[in-house]
């Protein structure tokens, strides 16, 4: 018997196709913030360390460095842990980031915890 695309069938398989293609858009999309911070680049990851530039601009500290540690993705949820690394120091980041239709974050809560020496 061949499916329809009205059978109940190809619906769930519809919504779980396109549940998945979300997933992975935004994860990609978290991959791609990671990568711009490591290029210098203010976003919602590095702002923490952003500081005010002449030009009346913000920049980040030379050498700052975000390693991704772990990624989940959930519909328009995307839950990171990071290292992040710069001029001798070390910090733990934990995000949650929140992503809009179009893709854009919507909501961003993360936590910053600075490593010690022993940690």
């Amino acid at each position: 018997m061949a499916l329809a695309l009205t059978e109940p069938l190809s619906g769930a398989l519809h919504e779980l196709l396109a549940a998945r293609s979300l997933r992975e858009r935004n994860r990609e999309l978290v991959l791609e913030l990671v990568a711009a911070g490591n290029r210098g680049e203010v976003n919602h990851l590095t702002r923490h360390w952003a500081g005010a530039a002449e030009t009346g601009g913000h920049t980040l500290p030379d050498g700052l460095g975000l390693t991704l540690e772990s990624v989940v993705a959930d519909h328009d949820v995307v839950a990171l842990r990071a290292t992040a690394r710069a001029e001798g120091a070390a910090w733990s980041l934990a995000a949650e980031l929140r992503f809009d239709a179009a893709g854009r974050v919507e909501q961003c809560h993360d936590l910053l915890v600075a490593k010690t020496a022993a940690g």
